[in-house]
């Protein structure tokens, strides 16, 4: 139940994070990113909660990979900085470490 906490609080950064872009640099993109992978990892997180712990773990890895993805490169090419990237970056490897720590047991038949 804690990792899902965790799952939403990451989702809530994120989609603060795309606003943020928006206002700031005038970034539609960050905006539409930061929003969608927000609500991703919100709804993943509510389906942790609600005893779908499975599918909300695999969509909560597959957003922080990919945000780790999207910004890990751009940190490469153009240089490591803190806000946003650092931050993203951050915050991703942490999710994913606890996702893999707490992955779901699989269940053959």
């Amino acid at each position: 139940m804690t990792t899902a906490w965790v799952i939403l609080i990451y989702g809530i950064l994120v989609a603060a994070g795309g606003v943020m872009g928006y206002f700031k640099a005038g970034s539609m993109a960050s905006l539409i990113a930061g929003a969608g992978s927000g609500l991703l990892l919100a709804g993943a997180s509510v389906a942790m909660m609600k005893g779908s712990y499975q599918a909300g773990w695999w969509i909560s890895l597959i957003v922080a990979l990919l945000l780790l993805g999207r910004f890990g490169s751009a940190a490469i090419s153009k240089g490591f900085k803190m806000m946003p990237g650092g931050m993203v970056i951050i915050l991703s490897v942490i999710v994913i470490a606890l996702l893999v720590a707490q992955r779901p047991s699989s269940t053959t038949p």
